[in-house]
């Protein structure tokens, strides 16, 4: 009788109780991908072979099959609605002979797919050894790619570029993996053979990113009530030791906003709370990827980060990188004490200068843009109106002579004739003063400044 297999390579529910000898109660023509022996709460059952009986069936009707010691009236009936298969072996057999002989079975059809031992061993490795065994168990070339498009590790001779979102190309195949993609690279015989293998390892990395997410969750809960104490001053700033963050450590704390969500009502509202809790997951897979110590906490729409730095300028700009687009990041000089009142003051500073998409450090502001982040947007508003009473045309050709310098330049970039542009000077300078003035100079450049500032 020819052997009936599925997929690239896998056996029947079916055919595998039969050749096992076992007896049928269901059957099935599902495939069997590979050995579940105990319930994993955050393992999708698709395709598994359970040697259990689950406590809510429904959770497990996308398994394969199910083999148990005695016959289960409610069982039989579960797996009869939803198409699984259902075997009975020998209550005198112990479990590890019946699960060494299906994992032998199954190794057979498909090397390392479904092997309970090998699962296990995924299980417990870090990202690092789990790509080499899998390597070593597919003979394909793999890459972990981050979400922001770092390389978290590889295994084998893999390009240089990767893509971005899961599907299959020539020579190629990209799954979700939890946080990022698990990305395959090889012959289309070889990745079709893998497959199957190359699903389930997916889905642990997607098991492991879960329980991390977990892990990390009530790690940061406790340091970012931590934060917020130090932000309002009403903690103990020797609990950072707690934390990673030695006496000495040089840090930096930054503010991070979300791209903007218009509109009051309460659907807006929602989005933005939606925004902000998305950009602090980021953030948090970041700063946990960096693997320095950090803390993390939220304030109204912003995401408040400290985390001990090495390359300040390269670290902000990736974590924005990391962040959805539109994002904006303002930072603080580095410090190297407990001053987190005053590093929190000079990110905010920083952030109502930075643009959308851009990291901009509190060390690097101009000071212009300083003296005028001391005033409120009212001050700057009418900073604005007192200064440039200008029709939208005129100001923009003011701008755009103040950036180039001349007047030939600034009617090149507005694509007027340099005479036209000369007019509107005159135009300007009527309702200004002359530009030639250095206080005239002085006046238009705060003014501008603070124009760009409010504009965000």
């Amino acid at each position: 009788m020819k052997e009936q297999t599925f997929g690239h390579g896998a056996i029947s529910f079916r055919h595998l109780a039969q050749e096992l000898g076992l007896g049928l109660q269901v059957a099935s023509e599902r495939p069997v991908l590979y050995l579940l022996p105990e319930p994993r709460p955050l393992l999708s059952p698709e395709g598994a072979l359970l040697l259990f009986r689950p406590e809510h069936l429904w959770r497990y009707r996308g398994a394969s099959g199910l083999l148990l010691p005695a016959p289960d009236p409610e069982v039989e009936a579960f797996a009869r609605k939803e198409g699984l298969g259902l075997a009975l072996y020998p209550p005198w057999l112990a479990r590890e002979e019946l699960e060494r002989a299906i994992a032998l079975r199954l190794f057979q059809w498909a090397p390392g797919m479904a092997l309970a031992s090998l699962l296990d061993l995924l299980l417990k490795l870090p990202d690092r050894p789990f790509l080499e065994v899998l390597h070593q168990a597919t003979g394909l070339a793999l890459a972990r790619v981050a979400p922001w498009g770092e390389v978290l590790g590889f295994a084998g001779s893999v390009p240089p570029e990767h893509p971005k979102e899961p599907g299959e190309g020539r020579g190629w195949l990209a799954l979700e993996a939890g946080e990022g993609l698990l990305v395959a690279y090889g012959e289309e015989e070889a990745l079709g053979r893998a497959r199957g293998v190359l699903e389930v390892a997916a889905r642990l990395l997607k098991v492991r990113a879960l329980e991390r997410s977990l892990e990390r969750m009530r790690e940061e809960s406790l340091g970012g009530a931590l934060l917020e104490g130090l932000i309002l001053g009403e903690a103990d700033p020797s609990r950072l030791f707690a934390f990673g963050f030695a006496e000495g450590v040089e840090w930096v704390l930054a503010l991070v906003e979300p791209p903007g969500v218009p509109g009051r009502h309460r659907l807006a509202e929602e989005r933005r709370r939606e925004a902000t809790l998305e950009l602090r997951r980021r953030a948090g897979d970041f700063l946990d990827r960096l693997g320095v110590p950090y803390l993390l906490t939220v304030r109204g729409n912003r995401v408040v980060a400290m985390w001990q730095v090495h390359s300040p300028k390269k670290e902000a700009e990736a974590l924005l990188k990391a962040l959805p687009l539109g994002s904006r990041l303002g930072y603080s000089a580095v410090h190297g004490d407990q001053g987190v009142q005053e590093a929190y003051r000079e990110a905010l500073i920083a952030l109502k200068a930075a643009r959308p998409g851009e990291a901009l450090s509190f060390s690097g502001l101009d000071p212009v843009a300083f003296v005028l982040l001391q005033q409120s947007p009212e001050d700057l508003k009418a900073l604005v109106e007192r200064y440039l009473p200008l029709s939208p045309k005129l100001l923009k050709t003011l701008e755009a002579y103040m950036a180039s310098g001349s007047a030939e330049e600034a009617a090149a970039a507005l694509h007027v004739h340099p005479n036209t542009l000369r007019y509107r000077l005159k135009r300007i300078e009527a309702l200004l003063g002359p530009l030639s003035h250095p206080e005239v100079l002085a006046q238009v450049h705060l003014a501008l400044r603070a124009r760009s500032l409010l504009l965000g």
